[in-house]
């Protein structure tokens, strides 16, 4: 079993990158809204920004041992 900050980090990986997934359909869906469109890809450039620190995080602790 993870201890609870490793498997934090690998919940949250997730639920971010299933947010990032349905971004990209609300982004096709808001073709007709300028500002919609900005809106989705503003989101889903700070959600890859929150998935690069977290893989930073979880590979931190895989290579100190800390990963358990």
């Amino acid at each position: 079993m993870l201890n609870n900050e490793n498997h934090d980090l690998i919940q949250q990986l997730s639920v971010v990158s299933d947010s990032l997934w349905r971004i990209e359909e609300y982004i096709a869906n808001a073709e007709d809204c300028d500002n919609c469109k900005k809106l989705w890809k503003n989101l889903r450039d700070d959600y890859e920004k929150h998935v690069e620190l977290i893989t930073e995080e979880i590979s931190n602790h895989v290579e100190s041992g800390n990963f358990e």
